[in-house]
Parts: structure tokens; sequence; C-alpha cells
């Protein structure tokens, strides 16, 4: 094999749609260090990159006297989840796009296991009424695939807490706090 040849990982298409994002340049995230962080767990993987987007975040309001784009928050969670997802070997079937057998419905990802399991995937910096988007989304998926696994990825450990006590009166699965060691949880299940 060459060795200039770039060597292609599961989801070059999904990498290169993040990189295209305005906040992996803003922040500045580096394709080099996603791919060359070493780690011991996806927890520490995320922790490390979530640090790097709020030290930005936080030089950004000081020199500007406001926070960055409200969208820059989430894009950071997703570009984070991307190369986390792809370092773990776990192959995303789609990201961010419309699902057209399930009308309405516009996953984050949707992950199929190496045991052929649908894998639903939700992400949200904080939820405050947001997640009843990921509920209703849910429900509609699973009318169409009721034995997909549908989960709430939050970012916000407070929101995260309180909303888990409602999880047996909502339709979606289970929800994670990706700052603590449910990232892991996460990640084990999908990989299973």
């Amino acid at each position: 094999m060459n060795k200039f040849v770039k060597k292609k990982t599961f989801n070059d298409k999904f990498i290169q749609k993040s990189k295209l994002l305005k906040c992996f340049s803003a922040v500045p995230f580096k394709e080099s260090d996603f791919k060359k962080f070493k780690y011991k767990t996806p927890l520490i993987f995320f922790s490390h990159f979530w640090q790097k987007y709020e030290d930005f975040r936080k030089d950004y309001i000081e020199k500007n006297n406001k926070p960055p784009n409200n969208q820059f928050s989430g894009a950071a969670l997703g570009i984070i989840l991307t190369y986390l997802f792809d370092r773990e070997g776990i192959k995303i079937d789609s990201m961010d796009e419309t699902i057209k057998e399930v009308s309405f419905v516009k996953p984050d990802y949707i992950i199929i296991s190496k045991s052929k399991k649908k894998f639903f995937v939700s992400i949200k910096v904080s939820a405050r009424e947001r997640w009843k988007q990921a509920d209703w989304e849910a429900i509609k998926y699973k009318q169409k695939y009721p034995d997909a696994f549908c989960v709430l990825l939050m970012n916000d450990k407070a929101e995260s807490d309180n909303l888990k006590k409602n999880l047996p009166l909502i339709d979606l699965d289970k929800i994670y706090y990706a700052g603590s060691k449910d990232l892991n949880k996460l990640i084990k299940l999908i990989k299973t």
C-alpha cells in the first residue's frame, strides 16, 4: 500500500460533513488531534475535547462580551461524538438526515450495531423543552422500527438527572449524560 494514501475510516462522509461546520474551524478543532489523542475510555475522549470547546467559548465571551452563536455548542457536541464513534469503530448509518420511511423524523445519528440493532441517538447540549422532540421522534421511529433503541444523549447534568426520573413516562429507552460514565455505557451497548 502506498504510504501517502490516506487511510479511510468508517465514517469519512460524516467526518467531512463535521469539518465543514463553522464551529470546527472557529474552536479550532484539528482532525489530527481527534485521530491521535490517546484515551482509555470514551468519557476521557469526550471530556478532553469538550473542555477545548469550553475554553474557546470562555475566550470568545471575554473578547466579544457575548457568547458565540447558539448553534456552536450543539455543533461541537456533534463533532466530538462523530470522531468518538469513529475512533471506537462504530459505523454511523446516517447523521442529521431525514429518514424517508419515517416522515418528519431527522435523528442526529442512526447507528446499526454489529448485532444489527438500530440505535436512534438524539443529542442535546441542554434540553429544556426540546427533549420532547427527541421523545416524539422516538415514537414515530419505533412505529416503523419497533425494536430500535432510542436514546437521548445530553450534556447538561442537572437536566439529564431530572429527565431520567421521568423515563418510565416517556417513550425514549434511555437518557444518558455525556459528561459521565453514562457515555462509556452507551458506547459499550452500541458495540455489543
